[in-house]
């Protein structure tokens, strides 16, 4: 039962997940980081089943990796959501990843987010959610979120939807972590501040 959420904003794309990690009806962390960072400039939030998740999303950041290794040239955030596509599109009938993903990432065009699901399915979006408490945070999205929004709006945007979650949703999901994107590289976000 994970929770993702991403946005876009004026110069900036924002990736936050829950940190727990659940086993039936137990608890067994508030740590983890379901968001993988795939090079300087993309990030890659993930949700399902707590060993699919984790392995998909490594395997994600090792062959973007190999890919710049034996090409010579980064993916760009569209060629690396399709690349993610095409992997999980092609692993459906042997060894399929049920794992939901959002991915964030800046080129020279911009900030830019797309939706990808266990399916294969790769959307741009401005703005989603996967998990069960997404319909919570789409609602507030709908309410908050602007094209043009700033960082520090979208700090209180985020603050709006963890509060939302640990208010709203039954499954106790204490810890969230939240990180941004920009022309400057990848940062965490501080929401007790």
């Amino acid at each position: 039962m994970d929770t993702i959420f991403g946005f876009v904003g004026a110069d900036f794309a924002l990736l936050g997940a829950d940190r727990s990690t659940n086993f039936s009806i137990v608890r067994l962390t508030d740590t983890e980081d379901k968001i993988f960072s795939l090079d300087n400039n993309k990030l890659l939030a993930t949700a399902g089943d707590p060993n699919l998740r984790s392995d998909f999303g490594s395997l994600m950041q090792k062959n973007v990796h190999l890919y710049h290794l034996r090409n010579g040239v980064k993916l760009s955030t569209h060629g690396t959501a399709n690349f993610i596509r095409t992997t999980v599109a092609e692993g459906l009938r042997k060894s399929p990843s049920y794992t939901d993903m959002l991915l964030a990432g800046f080129d020279e065009s911009g900030p830019s987010l797309y939706y990808l699901d266990y399916l294969g399915v790769v959307q741009k979006i401005r703005v989603g959610s996967h998990g069960h408490a997404g319909s919570f945070i789409l609602g507030l999205l709908d309410n908050w979120w602007g094209p043009n929004i700033t960082l520090d709006e979208a700090k209180e945007i985020a603050k709006k939807c963890v509060n939302e979650v640990k208010t709203r949703f039954l499954v106790a999901q204490p810890e969230f972590i939240i990180k941004v994107v920009d022309r400057n590289g990848i940062t965490e976000l501080d929401l007790s501040a």
